[in-house]
C-alpha cells in the first residue's frame, strides 16, 4: 500500500513539474523537458500524453531536425480554462480575465458608488457572468474567481476581518457570491505584489515590496519568492504605521498614519484645503497634475514627500531588492519619478540603497486583479 501511495505521489509531482516546465519555457520537446528536470524520457512521454489528452497542453510545431525524426514541441493550451480576477477598490471595481497560459484576455472597470458588502455582492453576481459572456466564455470554463480587497483577510476562512476604507468588518464576501467556481480572497496589496512577481517587473527578483497607493496605502511583501503574510495575515499594513505622533485621525482609529498623508484621499483633501475646490475624483487630480497645474504639482510634492518617508522606513527595515510603486498616481510617472527617487534617498540608509531598484508598476491598475487571477491558475495547476 505504501509503495502504491508513493508511486501516485511521485506521478502527481512529476505531472506538476512537467506542466510548469512547459508553462515557463516556450516550445519544448520531450527530450529537452527530460533534460531540464532530470527525468526519463519515458516518464515525460507518459505525462505529456496525459496532459495532452486532458487538453491542458497542445503541440505547437516541431524542433529543427538533427538528422532523425523531428521532435514535437509543446505549449500550454490557453483555452483549457480561464481565471477571473477582481480588484475591489473604494471607488471602482476592476475585472481581468486570464487564460490558462496566464495571458491577459480582457479587462473591465466599473464605478463603485455604494461600498456596502450587500451592494458589492449584487454587483459582482451580475457582472461576473456578464464579463464571461462578453468574452464568449461560459461559466463552466471559469476555473475560479479571485477577489482582491483593501483590508485584512483571514487566509484560512476567506473572511475579510477589517477593511476600514470600505467600512467592512468580519465580511464573508465569498458566501454572498452565487457562482459555483472556487473563490479565493486576498488583500489587494498582497495580490498586486503577486501580480507584479508573476506578470510584471518583479519576475526576476526574489525580495520585493509592492506599495499600493489608493484611497489608502498598503504593501505586499515578497521574501525569497514567496508572499509573506505574517502570523495573523496582517503583514504589510504599513499604511497604518505612525509618521506623525499627533497627526490627523485615520479610519483605523489611530492618528498620524502614513496613509493619512500619502494616499489618493490625502491628495484630494490637501487640494481642497489649498484651493477650496473639491475635485470630482482622483482621476481629475492626476489629469491636472499631468497638465502641469501649479497647485496640483504643489500637492503632489507633499504626497511624494510622505511616500518617501514611508518607503524609506520600509527599505531600512526589510532591505528588499526592489520596491514597486502602484496605483493611479503612477500615471503621472513622468512628473513625479525623479522627485520620489530624491525623497526615498533622503530617508533611506545609504547601505540599503546600494542594490535597491525602484520601479513603477508595469501592470498599472490591473496588478491586484491579475495577482488574484494568478492565484486561481496556480491552484488549478496544483489540482492537476
Amino acid at each position: 500500500m505504501r509503495k502504491t501511495i508513493n508511486q501516485e505521489l511521485m506521478r502527481n509531482t512529476n505531472k506538476k513539474l512537467i506542466f510548469k516546465c512547459i508553462k515557463d519555457n516556450l516550445n519544448l520537446s520531450k527530450r529537452i523537458i527530460a533534460e531540464k528536470l532530470g527525468l526519463s524520457t519515458t516518464t515525460v512521454a507518459t505525462v505529456i500524453n496525459e496532459l495532452e489528452s486532458d487538453g491542458k497542453i497542445k503541440t505547437c510545431g516541431t524542433a529543427k531536425s538533427t538528422g532523425g525524426r523531428k521532435s514535437l514541441l509543446y505549449e500550454v493550451n490557453p483555452a483549457a480554462g480561464y481565471a477571473t480576477g477582481i480588484d475591489i477598490q473604494v471607488d471602482r471595481i476592476i475585472f481581468v480575465l486570464l487564460d490558462f497560459a496566464g495571458n491577459l484576455v480582457s479587462t473591465k472597470e466599473i464605478p463603485l458608488t455604494d461600498k456596502s458588502e450587500w451592494v458589492v455582492a449584487t454587483v459582482l453576481n451580475d457582472v461576473i457572468p456578464e464579463f464571461a459572456q462578453e468574452n464568449k466564455i461560459s461559466m463552466d470554463e471559469i476555473l475560479g474567481i479571485g477577489l482582491g480587497v483593501p483590508g485584512i483577510v483571514n487566509e484560512r476562512s476567506g473572511v475579510i476581518d477589517f477593511a476600514p476604507n470600505l467600512e467592512w468588518e468580519n465580511v464573508n464576501l465569498r458566501s454572498l457570491l452565487k457562482c459555483q467556481a472556487p473563490i479565493v480572497v486576498e488583500n489587494e496589496a498582497n495580490a498586486a505584489a503577486l501580480g507584479e512577481k508573476g506578470f510584471g517587473v518583479g519576475r526576476n527578483v526574489s525580495d520585493m515590496i509592492y506599495v499600493s497607493v489608493g484611497m489608502g496605502v498598503g504593501c505586499g511583501i515578497i521574501i525569497e519568492n514567496r508572499l509573506f503574510s505574517g502570523t495573523s495575515f496582517n503583514a504589510g499594513e504599513f499604511g497604518h504605521m505612525t509618521v506623525e505622533y499627533d497627526g490627523p485621525a485615520c479610519k483605523c482609529g489611530k492618528r498620524g498614519c502614513w496613509e493619512v498623508f500619502a494616499s489618493n484621499k490625502a491628495a484630494l483633501n490637501r487640494y481642497k484645503e489649498k484651493s477650496g475646490l473639491a475635485l470630482k475624483d482622483f482621476d481629475e487630480f492626476v489629469q491636472r497634475l499631468i497638465a502641469g497645474e501649479e497647485l496640483a504639482l504643489a500637492v503632489a510634492d507633499d504626497i511624494v514627500k510622505y511616500l518617501g518617508i514611508g518607503i524609506g522606513n520600509i527599505v531600512n527595515g526589510l532591505n528588499p531588492q526592489m520596491v514597486v510603486l502602484g496605483g493611479k498616481l503612477t500615471e503621472a510617472k513622468e512628473v513625479i519619478y525623479d522627485k520620489i527617487l530624491q525623497q526615498i534617498k533622503c530617508f533611506t540608509l545609504s547601505k540599503s540603497l546600494t542594490e535597491l531598484e525602484i520601479q513603477f508598476s508595469a501592470l498599472n491598475s490591473k496588478a491586484s486583479a491579475m495577482g488574484v487571477a494568478g492565484i486561481v491558475l496556480d491552484q488549478a495547476v496544483e489540482g492537476l
